[in-house]
């Protein structure tokens, strides 16, 4: 007999995640939203018979629990379900965040149930199905039992399952936010500095996309210190140089104070490119040691001027 799942949480991930456990044979019973209208939508569009907005709702028959609710919401929501007259000890109950650790599933772990969590190394922009084959998937749990059920789900959503601890687990999330997040603040402002030339900005992307594929695919073959290229690389004090005049002449250019923004991101990250420079070649040149000390003087003025 299959175990049979509720997925409390309708948003964005909840989509993509219900198409694959129902593909992969699970038995998906019930969706709880705290909106009935969102519950309502998940569930039709997949033809699951049982929603509401109410955790009280869930049958008894219900054995895995997937919380796919906001971070900040996950503790509140299993101290709500550990109020719940369910069968604890035969339970598990797992979330989906990739910053919170196992810990706050406490009140139901004191109950007896079983706890863990799945992230997925993927975005979920919208509430379109996204294909899981091949997505990575970070698994959390103290419990072996949890861990095999999870490496049996994993293989068939044909996720790629690998494990990970709690201690270190805000260093995982951290790796996606600087991979994911942090690059789409950077482009989103690559296609700002673009438009100072007058380029369209729907033409951004076609115009960056050369450089940024190559860039990935050197990362992949050679690693990202051998794959970086560029001034700080390069040891061009003059362009550095430049800009540093071009990026302090910005607040009059941009919205807001995105140009002392700028400013500042492009000095923190180019001494990050110093330690690179240092790894790919085993030491720094003058013209890196002179390029270092120029960003730690333009960084410590802004610090001052604060």
């Amino acid at each position: 007999m299959k175990t049979i799942i509720a997925l409390i949480g309708a948003g964005r991930i909840s989509y993509s995640l219900t198409s694959a456990l129902l593909k992969g044979g699970y038995n998906v019973d019930t969706i709880i939203s705290k909106h009935s209208d969102s519950a309502r939508v998940l569930a039709g569009k997949f033809g699951i018979k049982n929603h509401s907005d109410d955790l009280r709702y869930i049958s008894q028959k219900v054995k895995v629990f997937f919380l796919a609710v906001p971070d900040s919401e996950i503790e509140k929501t299993a101290n709500q379900l550990s109020k719940l007259n369910l069968n604890f000890k035969q339970s598990m109950f797992i979330h989906l965040s990739g910053a919170e650790n196992i810990n706050v599933l406490k009140p139901l772990k004191i109950k007896g149930s079983k706890t863990a969590s799945i992230h997925l190394m993927q975005t979920f922009p919208s509430k379109k199905v996204v294909q899981l084959k091949n997505v990575y998937a970070a698994i959390e749990t103290d419990d072996e039992s949890s861990y095999k059920y999870l490496l049996q789900l994993s293989n068939k959503l044909n996720l790629i399952p690998f494990r990970i601890d709690s201690k270190n687990k805000s260093y995982y999330h951290l790796a996606g936010v600087f991979a994911s997040n942090f690059l789409t603040g950077n482009l989103h402002y690559s296609k700002e500095l673009l438009s100072l030339n007058d380029i369209e900005q729907d033409k951004f992307f076609n115009i960056l996309s050369s450089t940024i594929n190559s860039t990935l695919r050197n990362i992949k073959n050679v690693g990202p210190a051998n794959a970086l290229s560029g001034p700080v690389d390069r040891g061009d004090v003059k362009t550095i140089k430049n800009h540093l005049s071009s990026l302090k002449n910005l607040n009059n250019k941009l919205s807001g104070n995105s140009g002392s923004m700028l400013l500042k991101n492009y000095i923190v990250q180019s001494m990050l490119l110093i330690n690179l420079v240092e790894e790919k070649h085993g030491q720094l040149n003058k013209s890196h040691r002179v390029i270092k000390e120029l960003l730690v003087q333009e960084l410590r003025k802004i610090e001052e001027s604060n």
